[in-house]
């Protein structure tokens, strides 16, 4: 995991005032807290906090706070931003120690290429980011996930992910991660932009929201189904050997 080295100067003053004038001198108005210490009002350079952030780590990125000689390991809890600029306004920085485990989200690739895809499927990722307890100096940039074996229809979980033993998950194990969907047919698809056309935008986030759920209540049930099949192969496998 990347570490930064940032600089931080103390700030005596606070209000909307002080935060618009440090955001025009190109600052970003902070608060150092955490770990029994007294929060600690701040200011960073805006540039240099936002080069911090351009590491691999991104917001995950371990930060040696240094505020009047004295220096902090610190994580990135909660970041503002302008919602049209995307600007840097504000920061909270919590104070972490490297032998202590803390709470963190990693973002979540895909890798390979799925056969289900390549006939045709579509893939869908509902899951971004993985939840995780990890030593501050063990976070990973990424897990990323095998969909080589999706077929369509098919679908990974939570629980299915194989995870390196430094961390342990805290996402819900049933949260789905990716499957792949039956693709949709010429005969559905003009039926979708008629009732389009027809329908209002209520009805349209609705039906779409039902097809979903149906997509993903499908791929569950094909799970299930092969997780039974399995089993039962499992146990003709095990008389067998009894009987021999």
């Amino acid at each position: 995991m990347a570490e930064v080295r940032l600089k931080a100067e103390p700030r005596k003053e606070a209000g909307k005032g002080f935060a618009r004038r440090a955001r025009a001198e190109g600052r970003v108005p902070a608060i150092l807290y955490g770990g029994g210490m007294n929060p600690v009002p701040i200011t960073v350079d805006r540039r240099e906090l936002a080069l911090a952030y351009h590491t691999d780590s991104g917001t995950n990125v371990l930060l040696d706070i240094e505020v009047e000689g004295a220096t902090t390991l610190a994580l990135t809890k909660d970041l503002q931003r302008d919602p049209v600029k995307g600007t840097l306004l504000h920061a909270d920085f919590i104070k972490i120690d490297r032998d202590i485990r803390i709470e963190v989200e990693v973002p979540l690739h895909l890798v390979g290429e799925s056969p289900g895809v390549a006939e045709g499927g579509v893939l869908e990722a509902p899951l971004h980011a993985l939840s995780i307890s990890v030593l501050p100096g063990d976070v990973p940039q990424a897990v990323d996930i095998d969909i080589s074996a999706l077929a369509i229809g098919d679908s990974l979980k939570v629980a299915d992910i194989a995870v390196d033993e430094k961390f342990e998950v805290l996402s819900d194990p049933e949260s789905v991660v990716a499957m792949v969907a039956q693709p949709i047919s010429e005969e559905e698809l003009e039926a979708m932009e008629s009732a389009v056309a027809e329908a209002g935008p209520e009805d349209v986030e609705a039906a779409a929201e039902e097809a979903k759920e149906e997509a993903t209540e499908g791929g569950e049930e094909m799970a299930a189904s092969d997780e039974g099949s399995s089993e039962g192969s499992g146990g003709d496998e095990g008389g067998g050997e009894a009987g021999a």
